[in-house]
């Protein structure tokens, strides 16, 4: 921040040196080149306030330059911050995601083991049942039950061999009855168990990728977190520079304020020392003429004086005749004529019916004009060679990428018109036309925007990163904010 002591103390400084240059005291025996010194003294404060005005300038410039930068780099952050919030909710919505899947899973697992447990009961039931029928069969018949049976019944008793024969053939498919279910079951358990062991290994994995988007959750958070700190410490650094800009600018005024008053004092000095050299021209004169007067009278009187003795020293016989005696002068410096006659002492000054003209100046008016090949024509005619490349945001390259504002001010600086960096800024220079005064060349303002107008109710401007440098109808396809005028 702007040191306000040293701010106060300028102001101070200025302040005294301005009362001191309007406090020089006007003796009534000042000489004109006293009151010139004084000028002279007047100009010297007026030059070291305008050098104090261009260092504060300079450092104006600075801050400025140090907000666009601050600007870019804010908004550089924002668009981090945008990015990260994007990720965000992708990821939260793949955690989402895993979670219904792994629930979902839960509750094949679940199934899965009440299944595994149905099917390991119905083994253990039909193995039970299975022991029991054997055990029957035997203690109540077998592979010795049978041919007992068949003896006791008697050898030519064909019905009772039938009869053996079809339950010795049913015992036997028993047999087979039951493997083929014990296997079956035993299919039926391992079956299960193998869908229970993929379940459990598809949870686990699902319980991995949730931890890892997890994980990758906090990260996001924690560098948007850390964008938004930087953002805010930008803006914190902005709002500073915007202060301490109005600072310098607000000095600068006041810094304005003492040069056009010093230069005021300096130039009634000017004029004051003028009327005096004047006057005191005027006053030389005088006394000449006096002191030429006064020697014209003593030299008349001395030539009367001498004609009065000669006068008496002449005698005649009954008539005098006056004695003529004459004196003509001439002082080339006054172009003045003096004459004495006998009649009496008179002298006239030519130099009275003399005149004089001349004409002088204390200043001088100096016009300049400057001239350049940059008009509006060739400025919209060289921004249109670079339709169709790209745009990028915050840069200025014309062929490798820039955004609206930097392609309208790389388009200028080609024709050495340097313009500032970002929009809203070249909002505030130029000149201001209006819209039906619009020409080609001039910069069409949206406050968020900006564009070239090329003619033909046409624009040329960095669009978007989809569109680039295009060529696009309708100027107010926006609402303009202003229209600014630089050739």
């Amino acid at each position: 921040m702007l040191n306000r002591k040293r701010r106060h103390a300028l102001s101070a400084s200025l302040s005294v040196a301005l009362v001191i240059a309007m406090a020089v005291p006007a003796f009534a025996d000042e000489t004109s080149q006293d009151l010139r010194n004084q000028q002279q003294d007047l100009q010297n404060q007026q030059a070291a306030v305008e050098a104090e005005q261009a260092d504060t300038s300079a450092k104006l410039d600075d801050i400025k330059s140090n907000i666009n930068d601050l600007e870019a780099k804010k908004n550089d952050l924002l668009g981090q911050i945008d990015s990260l919030d994007a990720q965000l909710v992708t990821t939260i919505a793949s955690i989402n995601t895993i979670n219904s899947q792994i629930s979902e899973k839960e509750k094949d697992l679940e199934q899965t083991a009440a299944d595994l447990q149905k099917a390991r009961e119905n083994a253990d039931t039909e193995y039970e049942a299975m022991k029991a029928r054997i055990q029957y069969l035997y203690e109540k018949g077998g592979e010795t039950g049978w041919p007992a049976l068949l003896l006791s019944q008697g050898a030519d008793n064909s019905d009772v061999l039938s009869d053996v024969l079809d339950k010795a053939d049913f015992t036997g498919d028993m047999y087979k009855y039951d493997r083929q279910c014990l296997e079956e079951y035993a299919n039926d358990i391992q079956t299960v168990s193998d869908l229970q062991t993929q379940q459990q290994q598809e949870e686990a994995a699902l319980v991995e990728m949730k931890n890892e988007q997890e994980s990758q959750e906090a990260n996001l958070q924690t560098l948007k977190e850390q964008a938004q700190a930087s953002s805010e410490d930008a803006q914190s650094q902005i709002n500073q520079a915007e202060e301490l800009a109005s600072q310098y600018t607000d000095l600068i005024n006041q810094q304005n304020a003492k040069i056009s008053e010093l230069s005021a004092a300096a130039a009634a000095k000017g004029q004051e020392a003028d009327q005096k050299a004047a006057e005191e021209q005027a006053a030389a004169e005088e006394a000449q003429r006096q002191a030429e007067a006064q020697a014209a009278a003593e030299a008349a009187a001395q030539a009367e004086a001498a004609a009065a003795q000669a006068s008496t020293e002449t005698t005649t016989s009954g008539s005098s005749s006056s004695a003529d005696t004459g004196y003509t002068g001439s002082d080339s410096s006054s172009d003045t004529t003096y004459t004495d006659s006998s009649s009496g002492t008179s002298y006239t000054d030519t130099s009275a019916s003399s005149s004089a003209s001349g004409s002088s100046s204390s200043g001088s008016t100096a016009s300049s004009s400057s001239s350049s090949s940059a008009t509006g024509a060739a400025i919209a005619a060289y921004a249109c060679q670079f339709v169709g490349n790209p745009y990028v945001w915050g840069g200025t390259s014309l062929t490798n990428g820039c955004d609206c504002s930097g392609f309208v001010q790389s388009v200028y600086a080609h024709f050495g018109i340097s313009l500032s960096r970002t929009t809203y800024t070249q909002a505030n220079e130029g000149v201001a036309v209006s819209y039906s005064d619009m020409q080609p060349g001039d910069v069409i303002n949206y406050g968020f925007h900006t564009a070239i107008y090329i003619g033909n109710n046409q624009i040329v401007h960095a669009a978007d990163s989809s569109l680039g440098i295009i060529i696009q109808s309708n100027p107010a396809f926006q609402p303009i904010v202003t229209i600014r005028r630089f050739v």
